[in-house]
């Protein structure tokens, strides 16, 4: 492995960036696989939401590599990244380490030069076409960040596709829900968008069926109960999100053998969870949603 990347390094000068699938130059978000990785982000709250940005860039021949962004901090017009970067062989991970690049913006915003730290290497005059135009894109998302007209402005959702999605009403049983047949009308349901399905395939929960039923949303808490069909297996995953960042989740019932875990969520957002599927069941355990939209245990 110690030699493939010494070649790389030859070939491209700085450490080769690619993505797990030979897509060319495309900015998608994801988020660490790792479910107790602390992130130190920014020193700015408005650069929040670049948390987790990433791009992807094919190098071909069966070698790709995903530039994760998880740390951003700004000082003037100098941006300074830290990646961890995904490495993949044939589409199995094959290694993972940390690159950090300066970003250098001139006095009308646009990019100058993109510096890999403890080098004097500009990826955009080293790196490979598809892999600096990579490069171009998330510096812009950067520089939007911070621009007047973006700081105080809510991103779209990028959670569900609906964008004024209804409600269900609390408390939501499952025994009731399951009872009502899945009745639609009763508990709309909303198509997930591809962040939040790669979130969660990420965290194993990969199925060919997801769905969305929104339990609580305002101008900056989104809450949702996602149905996760694998098999004859449905999970239920609790995810809470904050201005556009998924804070939190957790799997809440299973439903699909003869041991069904169920669950019932209370107006105040208290989560209890059942062995079985029944009217007056005594709580397993219980959780709630805090007020900064982390699910603890009550």
């Amino acid at each position: 492995m110690q030699t493939n990347r010494l070649i790389f390094l030859n070939i491209l000068i700085v450490l080769l960036i690619g993505c797990k699938k030979e897509t060319n130059a495309q900015n998608r978000d994801i988020l660490d696989t790792v479910k107790t990785k602390k992130i130190e982000v920014s020193k700015t709250n408005y650069l929040e939401s670049l948390r987790y940005k990433s791009f992807v860039v094919s190098c071909g021949g069966g070698c790709a590599m995903t530039y994760i962004a998880n740390n951003v901090e700004k000082d003037n017009s100098v941006f300074k990244v830290k990646f961890t970067v995904e490495m993949y062989t044939n589409e199995q991970l094959s290694d993972t380490y940390n690159e950090t690049y300066l970003f250098f913006y001139d006095q009308t915003g646009k990019i100058s030069k993109i510096i890999l730290e403890g080098t004097k290497n500009n990826a955009l005059e080293t790196l490979p076409s598809g892999a600096r135009r990579s490069f171009i894109e998330f510096s812009q998302n950067l520089i939007k960040a911070t621009s007047p007209d973006n700081q105080n402005k809510s991103e779209e959702n990028k959670f569900i596709v609906e964008k004024n999605p209804k409600k269900v009403n609390l408390p939501f049983s499952f025994y009731d829900y399951f009872n009502d047949d899945y009745s639609e009308s009763k508990y709309p349901n909303y198509e997930l968008k591809p962040f939040l399905i790669d979130f969660l395939k990420n965290n194993s929960y990969d199925a060919e069926t997801y769905k969305g039923l929104v339990i609580h949303s305002d101008e900056n808490f989104l809450y949702l109960l996602i149905s996760i069909l694998r098999g004859d297996s449905e999970y239920f995953v609790l995810v809470t999100t904050k201005n556009n960042v998924i804070i939190d989740y957790k799997e809440i019932g299973l439903i699909g053998d003869e041991n069904p875990v169920t669950f019932k969520i209370l107006p105040n957002f208290i989560i209890e969870r059942y062995n079985g599927n029944g009217p007056n069941l005594n709580a397993l355990e219980k959780f709630k949603i805090n007020e900064a939209g982390k699910i603890i245990k009550e």
